[in-house]
Protein backbone atom coordinates (compact mmCIF):
# COMPACT_ATOMS: atom_id res chain seq x y z
CA UNK A 1 0.00 0.00 0.00
CA UNK A 2 0.84 3.14 -1.23
CA UNK A 3 1.21 6.13 1.71
CA UNK A 4 -0.10 8.91 2.37
CA UNK A 5 2.93 10.99 1.77
CA UNK A 6 3.86 8.92 -0.99
CA UNK A 7 0.69 9.40 -2.98
CA UNK A 8 0.68 13.33 -2.15
CA UNK A 9 3.82 13.89 -3.53
CA UNK A 10 5.38 10.95 -5.74
CA UNK A 11 8.69 10.94 -3.24
CA UNK A 12 10.12 7.26 -2.18
CA UNK A 13 9.22 7.17 1.64
CA UNK A 14 12.52 7.74 3.64
CA UNK A 15 14.83 9.23 1.19
CA UNK A 16 14.99 12.06 3.63
CA UNK A 17 17.24 9.87 5.51
CA UNK A 18 20.01 10.11 2.77
CA UNK A 19 20.37 14.11 3.36
CA UNK A 20 20.57 13.09 6.82
CA UNK A 21 23.67 10.68 6.31
CA UNK A 22 25.20 13.17 4.34
CA UNK A 23 25.78 15.57 7.15
CA UNK A 24 26.53 12.76 9.86
CA UNK A 25 29.04 11.75 7.66
CA UNK A 26 30.63 14.76 7.41
CA UNK A 27 31.49 14.14 11.38
CA UNK A 28 33.29 11.08 10.31
CA UNK A 29 35.02 12.27 7.29
CA UNK A 30 34.99 15.71 5.80
CA UNK A 31 35.53 13.80 2.90
CA UNK A 32 31.90 12.51 2.45
CA UNK A 33 30.80 15.97 1.38
CA UNK A 34 32.84 15.06 -2.27
CA UNK A 35 29.64 13.08 -2.57
CA UNK A 36 27.55 16.65 -3.34
CA UNK A 37 28.82 15.73 -6.08
CA UNK A 38 26.46 12.92 -6.85
CA UNK A 39 23.80 14.89 -5.70
CA UNK A 40 24.02 17.41 -8.50
CA UNK A 41 25.08 14.70 -10.84
CA UNK A 42 22.29 12.60 -10.44
CA UNK A 43 19.13 14.39 -11.60
CA UNK A 44 20.69 15.53 -14.68
CA UNK A 45 21.35 11.75 -15.56
CA UNK A 46 18.07 10.84 -14.39
CA UNK A 47 17.07 14.00 -16.80
CA UNK A 48 18.97 12.71 -19.99
CA UNK A 49 17.85 9.44 -19.27
CA UNK A 50 13.80 9.52 -18.57
CA UNK A 51 13.12 13.30 -20.26
CA UNK A 52 11.29 14.06 -17.19
CA UNK A 53 12.03 15.62 -13.51
CA UNK A 54 12.72 11.80 -11.81
CA UNK A 55 14.98 13.27 -9.32
CA UNK A 56 12.35 16.51 -8.33
CA UNK A 57 9.44 13.73 -8.04
CA UNK A 58 10.91 10.67 -7.04
CA UNK A 59 14.05 11.04 -5.21
CA UNK A 60 15.08 14.47 -3.71
CA UNK A 61 16.06 13.85 -0.42
CA UNK A 62 16.07 17.45 0.53
CA UNK A 63 12.45 17.19 -0.39
CA UNK A 64 11.55 14.62 1.27
CA UNK A 65 13.13 16.06 4.45
CA UNK A 66 11.17 19.53 4.03
CA UNK A 67 8.03 17.74 3.84
CA UNK A 68 8.88 15.97 7.50
CA UNK A 69 10.46 19.61 8.95
CA UNK A 70 7.87 21.67 6.86
CA UNK A 71 4.62 23.05 8.42
CA UNK A 72 1.39 21.18 7.14
CA UNK A 73 -0.42 24.44 6.71
CA UNK A 74 0.41 27.60 5.56
CA UNK A 75 0.40 30.08 7.93
CA UNK A 76 1.66 32.96 5.57
CA UNK A 77 1.10 34.32 2.07
CA UNK A 78 3.80 32.61 -0.55
CA UNK A 79 5.15 35.46 -1.88
CA UNK A 80 5.03 36.64 -5.21
CA UNK A 81 8.86 36.11 -6.51
CA UNK A 82 8.61 32.23 -5.69
CA UNK A 83 6.20 31.86 -8.53
CA UNK A 84 7.03 35.30 -11.01
CA UNK A 85 10.36 33.60 -10.96
CA UNK A 86 12.51 36.16 -9.61
CA UNK A 87 13.75 33.90 -6.58
CA UNK A 88 14.69 31.21 -9.48
CA UNK A 89 16.50 34.09 -10.63
CA UNK A 90 18.47 35.07 -7.39
CA UNK A 91 18.84 31.24 -6.63
CA UNK A 92 20.45 30.18 -9.26
CA UNK A 93 23.05 33.39 -9.53
CA UNK A 94 23.98 32.41 -6.46
CA UNK A 95 24.26 29.00 -6.66
CA UNK A 96 26.34 30.13 -9.67
CA UNK A 97 28.78 32.08 -7.78
CA UNK A 98 28.97 29.78 -5.24
CA UNK A 99 30.35 27.28 -8.08
CA UNK A 100 32.60 29.78 -9.08
CA UNK A 101 33.99 30.44 -5.83
CA UNK A 102 34.26 26.83 -4.83
CA UNK A 103 36.22 25.67 -8.38
CA UNK A 104 38.52 29.06 -8.19
CA UNK A 105 39.41 28.57 -4.87
CA UNK A 106 40.32 25.09 -5.24
CA UNK A 107 42.02 25.92 -8.21
CA UNK A 108 44.30 28.29 -6.03
CA UNK A 109 44.36 25.51 -3.40
CA UNK A 110 45.89 23.12 -5.49
CA UNK A 111 48.24 25.35 -7.03
CA UNK A 112 49.40 26.65 -3.98
CA UNK A 113 48.75 30.21 -4.23
CA UNK A 114 46.11 30.33 -1.62
CA UNK A 115 45.22 27.81 2.60
CA UNK A 116 42.71 25.08 2.17
CA UNK A 117 39.72 25.92 3.88
CA UNK A 118 39.24 23.48 6.67
CA UNK A 119 35.69 24.96 8.26
CA UNK A 120 32.24 25.00 7.55
CA UNK A 121 30.84 28.24 5.98
CA UNK A 122 27.24 28.96 5.62
CA UNK A 123 26.51 31.59 2.32
CA UNK A 124 29.72 31.65 1.70
CA UNK A 125 30.50 33.98 4.19
CA UNK A 126 30.11 33.40 7.38
CA UNK A 127 32.82 30.78 8.75
CA UNK A 128 31.17 28.35 11.81
CA UNK A 129 33.71 26.11 13.81
CA UNK A 130 35.45 22.98 12.15
CA UNK A 131 33.69 20.04 11.79
CA UNK A 132 34.75 17.37 14.67
CA UNK A 133 35.92 14.79 12.42
CA UNK A 134 35.90 10.91 13.57
CA UNK A 135 38.44 9.74 11.21
CA UNK A 136 41.47 11.78 9.92
CA UNK A 137 41.86 10.90 6.36
CA UNK A 138 44.57 12.20 4.56
CA UNK A 139 43.72 13.61 1.06
CA UNK A 140 45.88 16.67 -0.65
CA UNK A 141 44.52 20.39 0.39
CA UNK A 142 42.52 21.24 -2.95
CA UNK A 143 40.56 17.85 -1.98
CA UNK A 144 39.94 19.39 1.63
CA UNK A 145 39.46 22.20 0.30
CA UNK A 146 36.67 21.26 -2.25
CA UNK A 147 35.00 18.91 0.44
CA UNK A 148 34.69 21.61 3.02
CA UNK A 149 33.11 23.91 0.26
CA UNK A 150 30.85 21.39 -1.10
CA UNK A 151 29.38 20.72 2.43
CA UNK A 152 29.07 24.13 2.96
CA UNK A 153 26.99 24.52 -0.11
CA UNK A 154 24.75 22.20 0.92
CA UNK A 155 24.67 23.14 4.65
CA UNK A 156 23.41 26.37 3.72
CA UNK A 157 20.80 25.78 1.12
CA UNK A 158 19.16 22.87 2.96
CA UNK A 159 18.90 25.26 6.20
CA UNK A 160 17.48 27.90 3.91
CA UNK A 161 15.23 25.37 2.43
CA UNK A 162 14.27 23.99 6.09
CA UNK A 163 13.48 27.72 7.30
CA UNK A 164 11.63 28.29 4.25
CA UNK A 165 9.38 25.00 4.43
CA UNK A 166 8.47 26.44 8.31
CA UNK A 167 7.64 29.98 6.97
CA UNK A 168 5.58 29.16 4.30
CA UNK A 169 4.71 25.38 3.17
CA UNK A 170 6.91 22.43 2.97
CA UNK A 171 8.66 22.00 -0.39
CA UNK A 172 8.56 26.09 -1.02
CA UNK A 173 12.44 25.25 -1.86
CA UNK A 174 11.33 23.52 -5.04
CA UNK A 175 10.11 26.55 -6.55
CA UNK A 176 13.18 28.32 -6.57
CA UNK A 177 15.60 24.68 -6.62
CA UNK A 178 18.49 25.93 -8.71
CA UNK A 179 18.02 21.80 -10.09
CA UNK A 180 14.65 22.11 -10.96
CA UNK A 181 15.01 25.17 -12.55
CA UNK A 182 17.83 24.13 -14.48
CA UNK A 183 15.92 20.78 -15.06
CA UNK A 184 13.06 22.71 -16.65
CA UNK A 185 15.02 24.81 -18.56
CA UNK A 186 16.61 21.99 -19.95
CA UNK A 187 13.33 20.20 -20.81
CA UNK A 188 12.18 23.11 -22.84
CA UNK A 189 14.91 22.71 -25.26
Amino acid sequence: MISDNKKRTGLVKGVFLVTLLYFSLGFVSILFGLSALLCMAIPFILLARYKRKLWCSAYCPRASLLLKTGTKKRNRPIPRQFSNGTLKKVMLWYFGVNLFFITGSTIQVAMGNMASMEYVRLFIAIPLLPLPQLLRLQAPPAIMHLSYRLYSMMLSSTLLGIALSRLYRPRIWCAICPVGTVSTALLKK
